[in-house]
């Protein structure tokens, strides 16, 4: 078969050229233009929220999300349908691509304060040095220490980084089928809306 030159293609044949080898490409790019036009999107509709959660490799629902806080006073912003995985055989390795970037945009902005997800998902943003030390947020407040301590989850040189959302009466009435973790992402300034949150969590 004869191999024609790309300027003697007719614009069909073009068209079916460029699909045929830029497809993942193309792919990609429109994933990541989706996932970032959502981010400021969020961002634009949510700039006087009073804490920003996110929740990676779980889905939640709005009733579930409402019910959450509710009677808290406080306004939340929910990051919802993020992805964290590094599975070569994944078919939704780009989008998870893109949703460790909205995670990344997210903090960089100052406009994430909470992830809750798989045991996976927290590892990831350990691993990243997302996150604080729990006990910093409770260790004030007796009564939620009292619950909270025996869930924490450790690193390899024995600091807490996490939380086992399996003592909340709130997440187990919602009946998660996957074991679930709560991290707290670092703030410079004082965050007594993530210590609101926790005391949410058990009531």
């Amino acid at each position: 078969m004869k191999h024609s030159s790309f300027r003697e293609l007719n614009k069909k044949q073009k068209l079916q050229y460029i699909w045929d080898y830029y497809k993942m490409h193309i792919f990609v790019t429109a994933a990541l233009i989706c996932i970032l036009f959502s981010l400021v999107r969020t961002m634009q509709r949510n700039q006087k929220a009073d804490l920003y959660v996110a929740y990676v490799n779980v889905a939640v629902s709005d009733h579930f999300l409402k019910g959450m806080t509710k009677g808290s006073n406080l306004s939340v912003s929910n990051y919802t349908n993020l992805l964290i995985t590094e599975d070569p055989n994944s078919e939704n390795l780009e989008y998870a691509y893109g949703s460790a970037m909205k995670v990344m945009a997210a903090i960089s902005d100052g406009k994430l304060d909470i992830v809750v997800g798989d045991r996976y998902a927290l590892d990831w943003c350990h691993s990243n040095e997302y996150l604080d030390n729990p006990l910093s947020y409770i260790e004030e407040n007796p009564a939620l220490l009292a619950q909270v301590e025996p869930y924490l989850i450790y690193d390899e040189k024995g600091e807490p980084y996490a939380i086992d959302l399996s003592f909340s009466s709130y997440y187990k009435e919602a009946g998660f089928s996957d074991s679930l973790y709560l991290g707290i992402i670092p703030s410079e300034e004082d965050s007594p809306e993530v210590l609101t949150y926790l005391s949410l969590l058990n009531r």
